[in-house]
């Protein structure tokens, strides 16, 4: 049955407001980029929001709407935080936020209001053969990989490529009644690592190292990482899917509906002024950025993650839980490199384009964003946890011609044909320091703590969401957050 997506969204409804289209025209990157002048409007602002990320962005936008002024302060000289599109490169690839799907109510309502042109992608990510997966040098298909003498897998899943092994089982085993429910301390004894629980399974360590370790979706390794946090992203991946299987994103890169959003804004937008310190007194907090400048409000938004946060010095500082969460809160280290090819060379050794391996390399995605979905525009190499830092380590140039180097020779096709362009680290990423946050063992008991107001300074972002994962979580968060500064 189809998810009403309201299930999803109080959204702009709990203020008693619509999600209208702007009418705004498509910008440039460099026009969308700059800031309205500090001098704006005169006087000071009744909140002022730190990051101008999507949480950031839809907390200021509710606020506005309720009479109240806001100002947004912004480490970088962009907005969009976590939403990052390669403007200048073929298919607009994403290096961070790619999609939503048809439950995400919070995403397409503010993706009407900033007028942003939505496409379905969903159907482009199921062209084409199924992917290889290299082991070494050896390319296995299903079938083979289901005899291979390497292959680690119980009898029961032999035919079950490493990628899908572990996203399989938590779906198909998972403890959770209610996914709602997974922060509940009802559930705290289910808070085991998920290392453990996939031993419960019956997987073997080497099985998991495969499975989960060389490429994690949550962490560094299984160890690292909450079984409650794979069994609720999994709960919210079947509500998406109970909604529809589409998936929509912005034509011409998602990059371009957080730069919209910003456009709508009445108050001051700042880009590029670093916060180093936040400092409550006398009923007033005060930022204070790098270069100097003070700006003071009766109460603040931080949307900063805890990567960034934990780098700011905070007066009075945090206590308790909060300031563990702030000082402990892991995040994904995850690095890609976008790379074109000049001729299919896919189609001339009649391979799958999709490539899972076990080395270097990491997983290689086709990219199918031009105007024909049957074009790939590109590749992106991807290395999650322990690689994505390997390759941080070796750096930009030298891993762009790795790449270069083990694609031609996994495909001697494409041999002469492959350009690397960009590199992107989320770990590099001063004001990230990685991709988004996950949940260790023994964390699930922070998260109805770390994100309570710290007297009048008060937070969001996807990391203090607990009803949705990725941009609907972060915009979950900025609805709370808009109620707490309303005293609602």
């Amino acid at each position: 049955m189809a998810m009403d997506r309201r299930r999803f969204a109080i959204g702009a409804a709990a203020f008693g407001v619509g999600a209208l289209a702007s009418g705004l025209p498509r910008t440039s990157a460099a026009k969308a980029a700059k800031a309205k002048p500090a001098a704006a409007r005169s006087g000071e602002p009744d909140v002022l929001v730190l990051g101008a990320g999507i949480s950031g962005l839809q907390a200021a936008w509710l606020l506005e709407d309720q009479g109240l002024k806001v100002s947004v302060i912004e480490a970088r000289d962009r907005v969009g935080g976590r939403i990052m599109t390669l403007l200048d490169q073929p298919g607009y690839p994403e290096m961070g936020f790619n999609s939503m799907g048809e439950g995400y109510g919070r995403g397409l309502d503010i993706a009407n209001r900033a007028g942003v042109e939505m496409q379905e992608v969903g159907a482009r990510y199921r062209i084409g053969p199924p992917g290889l997966l290299y082991m070494g040098d050896k390319a296995l298909t299903r079938e083979e990989w289901a005899k291979f003498p390497g292959n680690p897998f119980p009898d029961a899943f032999k035919s079950v490529m490493p990628g899908e092994l572990v996203p399989m089982l938590v779906a198909q085993k998972t403890r959770l009644t209610d996914w709602n429910s997974w922060h509940d301390p009802v559930n705290a004894k289910l808070d085991i690592s998920l290392h453990a629980f996939l031993r419960e399974q019956g997987l073997s360590d080497q099985a998991i190292h495969l499975a989960y370790d060389i490429a994690p979706y949550y962490g560094m390794n299984a160890y690292d990482v909450s079984a409650l946090l794979s069994e609720y992203n999994d709960g919210f991946v079947k509500a998406q899917i109970a909604a529809g299987p589409k998936s929509f994103a912005v034509k011409g890169g998602n990059l371009l509906m957080p730069m919209a959003l910003a456009k709508q804004m009445k108050g001051d937008l700042l880009l590029g002024r670093e916060i180093v310190a936040i400092t409550q007194a006398g009923g007033k907090v005060t930022v204070h950025c790098a270069d100097g400048a003070t700006f003071s409000a009766p109460k603040v938004i931080c949307s900063l993650p805890f990567s960034a946060l934990r780098n700011v010095a905070i007066d009075p500082g945090l206590s308790g839980i909060q300031a563990q969460a702030v000082a402990q809160l892991g995040y994904q280290p995850i690095s890609m490199v976008f790379v074109t090819a000049e001729t299919p060379f896919w189609e001339q050794d009649g391979l799958a384009p999709a490539m899972w391996t076990d080395g270097t390399l990491g997983n290689v995605i086709p990219q199918r964003y031009g105007e024909d979905p049957q074009q790939i525009t590109g590749f992106i190499a991807q290395a999650r946890g322990n690689l994505a830092n390997y390759w941080d380590r070796a750096g930009a140039e030298a891993v762009k011609a790795m790449v270069v180097a083990r694609i031609e020779a996994l495909r001697p096709a494409a041999k002469g044909k492959l350009t690397a362009h960009s590199y992107f680290s989320w770990s590099q990423e001063k004001f990230n320091l990685g991709d988004f946050s996950y949940i260790a063992p023994g964390q699930v008991a922070w998260m109805d703590e770390m994100a309570k107001p710290a007297g009048n300074l008060f937070f969001c972002g996807e990391h203090t969401a607990t009803g949705a994962r990725g941009l609907e979580g972060a915009l979950e968060s900025s609805e709370r957050v808009a109620l707490e500064v309303l005293g609602m």
